[in-house]
C-alpha cells in the first residue's frame, strides 16, 4: 500500500503546482508580447484590429458576381468559401487586381481524393486515373460540379452491369421502371421468377407439404405434361431453380 500512497502524493503535488503554482507565478516578460494574458488584453485586440485584413466573407463576392455566386449557392460547393480557390480577396477588393486563381488537379484531390479515411458516399475518384493529365475544371464548373455532366444514377449498381436492359438507347423509359418489391439478395437471375414473355404474379402456387424433400420438381412437372403441366415460360427451367420463386405449405 506504501507504493499507492507515495503515488497519490506525489499526483497530488502535480495537480497542485498545475492549478495553483502556475496562477501565482509571475509572467515572463517575453510571454506578454503575445497577447495571452489579461494584463494586456486591450493591446492585443488593438494590434489585431490595426492589421489590414486578407479574408472575406463569400456574400461579398456577390456583389460582381451574382451569376457565379448563385450557381454556387445551390450546388454541393456552397460550403466551399470561394477564396479556397480563388485567393485572398483583399487585393481584389481594394485595387481591382487579378486573383491568383488556383486550377490545379492538386487542390481538387484535397477533397476528392479517393482515401479509405473517407466516407464512402462522398464524392472521390483515384486521381491517378482519372481524367489523366487534364485539370478538373476541363470537365466540372468549380461553381456547380454537375452542370452539363450525365445525372447522377439514382439506384445501386452492384449486378447490373447491363444498362440497356431497362434504359434502351432506341427507345428511352420516360417512366422509370417499378421499384422491386423483394430483395435482390441471392437474386442474380430475374428470369427464374420474372418470364422474358410474362411477369408472374405475386400469388405464384405452393410446394404442397406432402412432397418436402422430394427435389426433382421436373419427375412430375413437365411442359406440355406431367401432374400439372408447366406453363410455356418455364421452358428450359431446372429443378434447382424452382424454390427460388415457389415455397413450401
Amino acid at each position: 500500500m506504501k507504493h499507492l500512497a507515495r503515488a497519490g502524493v506525489l499526483l497530488s503535488a502535480v495537480l497542485l503546482f498545475v492549478f495553483v503554482g502556475l496562477r501565482v507565478m509571475p509572467i515572463p516578460p517575453f510571454l506578454t508580447g503575445f497577447g495571452f494574458h489579461q494584463k494586456n488584453v486591450e493591446e492585443n485586440e488593438a494590434l489585431w484590429a490595426s492589421l489590414p485584413f486578407q479574408y472575406v466573407s463569400s456574400s461579398i463576392c456577390s456583389d460582381c458576381h451574382q451569376n457565379e455566386y448563385s450557381l454556387r449557392e445551390k450546388a454541393k460547393h456552397r460550403s466551399v468559401s470561394c477564396e479556397t480557390c480563388h485567393g485572398p480577396a483583399r487585393e481584389h477588393l481594394a485595387t481591382g487586381a487579378a486573383e491568383t486563381l488556383d486550377t490545379s488537379r492538386e487542390l481538387c484531390g484535397l477533397c476528392h481524393a479517393r482515401l479509405i479515411s473517407r466516407p464512402s458516399g462522398f464524392p472521390q475518384v483515384d486521381m491517378g486515373k482519372m481524367g489523366g493529365d487534364a485539370e478538373c475544371i476541363t470537365c466540372h464548373d468549380p461553381h456547380e460540379p454537375r452542370v452539363g455532366m450525365p445525372p447522377e444514377v439514382p439506384h445501386h449498381l452492384e449486378e447490373r452491369s447491363d444498362c440497356q436492359t431497362c434504359h434502351s438507347p432506341s427507345e428511352p423509359l420516360e417512366i422509370p421502371p417499378p421499384q422491386t418489391p423483394h430483395t435482390l439478395e441471392g437474386r442474380t437471375d430475374c428470369l427464374s421468377c420474372h418470364g422474358p414473355s410474362e411477369i408472374r404474379g405475386a400469388t405464384l402456387p405452393h410446394i404442397p407439404s406432402s412432397v418436402a424433400g422430394i427435389t426433382d420438381c421436373l419427375a412430375c412437372h413437365s411442359v406440355g405434361g406431367g401432374i400439372k403441366p408447366l406453363p410455356q415460360d418455364h421452358l428450359g427451367r431446372k429443378s434447382t431453380t424452382c424454390l427460388n420463386c415457389h415455397r413450401s405449405e
